[in-house]
């Protein structure tokens, strides 16, 4: 029943006049004089009945302009109101049902393509001020047991991405940390620019617990390898550090790489990284002049806004474990 009523062709505006599909223009002509005369707003005094009269004597003059014209009659007869606000109307004059249909369909993938347009102009506009963050909440059921409270402390970041130009990108972001009775804060800006199709240089300030200021370059080699070159200096003791790191992409969802740190914290890294739609894992082995680490965590998305963690580090200064961080997302981009 009801791809037959979809199917049937629209017969409002005849309605409207109280014609019949069939009749000829000077029934045409004559409805319309007699419910324009009914409904014309002069006739009404009152002004809720003005308003009313005058929204019909609109649509009666609409459907005697559509009506009488042969062309959008024809449009009408066939595709309704739909082939009229297509524009089907417009341009040359459309005698066969053929050349409507291939019209119609010329008109609704122009309709299509404009609409694809807008939505990528829409992506180019989010691409250039990307605001993003999240928040940690660190609770122990032990402490909890005993007496302490659940909550052992909360981290929470914030940064936002801004394309100035079609080189140039300024980024600006913060982190606020609480554990225990102790906590500390940092701010962040960084300034990063496309030198070529394959190397960018960025550079990077921070004040906080840890002031420092740095810049770095990146290139890429291959299509699979990326080589990254930094130098960064603490503005608290003047100390600097340098570090070179070689990233290779091993299928479209993971990568390995290498890192070679000089300075207050010298050491040699491997690592390797995996991350799709729904889930990011990575782990590390990283050996220093006096100590040895090994690192991994495994990260699921539940949704768009939250995701799970669990993660782990032994080695000679560390043995942590940490399990269910929920991460909440304060942004969309």
């Amino acid at each position: 029943m009801k791809e037959e009523e979809e199917g049937r062709p629209d017969r409002e505006l005849y309605a409207l006049l109280h014609i019949s599909p069939d009749a000829s223009d000077e029934e045409i002509k004559k409805a319309y004089r007699q419910w324009a005369q009914i409904y014309h707003p002069d006739k009404c005094q009152a002004p809720h009945m003005k308003d009313t009269a005058t929204e019909n004597f609109q649509r009666v003059s609409r459907a005697y302009e559509i009506l009488l014209e042969e062309n959008k009659r024809k449009i009408y007869d066939i595709y309704g109101m739909e082939g009229l606000t297509s524009g089907l109307e417009l341009g040359k004059k459309l005698n066969k049902a053929e050349e409507l249909k291939e019209e119609l369909e010329r008109l609704r993938k122009l309709k299509e393509e404009l609409e694809r347009l807008r939505k990528l102009k829409e992506q180019e506009v989010s691409a250039h001020f990307r605001p993003s963050g999240t928040m940690w909440a660190d609770m122990s059921l032990p402490d909890l047991v005993h007496g302490h409270g659940i909550m052992r402390g909360m981290a929470m970041t914030s940064s936002v991405q801004s394309h100035i130009s079609k080189h140039n990108i300024l980024s600006i972001g913060g982190n606020l940390e609480v554990n225990g009775d102790s906590g500390y804060g940092a701010a962040t800006i960084g300034f990063g620019r496309q030198i070529s199709s394959v190397s960018s240089i960025e550079f990077i300030g921070s004040a906080g617990l840890w002031p420092f200021i740095g810049v770095q370059t990146s290139r890429n080699l291959s299509s699979h390898l990326t080589a990254t070159m930094g130098l960064s200096m603490s503005l608290r003791d003047g100390s600097l550090n340098l570090y070179n790191t070689w990233v290779r992409r091993l299928s479209e969802s993971t990568s390995g790489n290498i890192q070679l740190a000089l300075g207050s914290d010298s050491a040699l890294s491997v690592g390797w990284r995996k991350k799709n739609e729904k889930l990011s894992a990575a782990g590390q082995l990283k050996c220093g002049i006096d100590s040895f680490a090994a690192s991994a965590h495994y990260k699921h998305r539940f949704s768009s806004k939250s995701h799970g963690c669990i993660a782990g580090k032994v080695g000679s200064n560390a043995l942590e474990l940490e399990v269910g961080v929920i991460s909440w997302k304060i942004f969309s981009t």
